[in-house]
């Protein structure tokens, strides 16, 4: 996890050594990004969500990016959320700001009963 895609690729084709420009844009292609954790950038994010805003069909988004769950869930009539919690998924009945709220109610009574 501290390597990002793009050293990964250099290490493992040396013959491609000092060419990082290339390998970025081959990455490009495949939507990795460069950094260790492969975590979306806010510019990456905002372009998902605008492709699936024009989208006609369904879309499942399993993420735990809340910029991208709240830009995607913007639009509450075309939108539903759903949990997996414990082996069983279950459809949650409110919108993506009032599911934060809930989690935040559930970690801190976590936290108190660890206390």
């Amino acid at each position: 996890m501290e390597e990002t895609p793009v050293h990964y690729l250099l290490r493992l084709h040396p013959d491609q050594e000092g060419d990082q420009k290339a390998v970025r844009a081959k990455l490009g292609k495949f939507g990795l990004q460069d950094e260790p954790k492969n975590h979306l950038d806010m510019q990456t994010i905002d372009a998902l969500a605008d492709a699936l805003d024009g989208f006609k069909g369904g879309v499942v988004l399993v993420s735990h990016d809340s910029r991208l769950i709240s830009r995607v869930c913007q639009d509450e009539e075309k939108s539903e959320i759903w949990v997996v919690k414990d082996g069983t998924v279950t459809f949650f009945q409110g919108t993506f700001e009032e599911y934060k709220e809930e989690l935040k109610r559930e970690i801190k009574a976590e936290v108190a009963e660890l206390s």
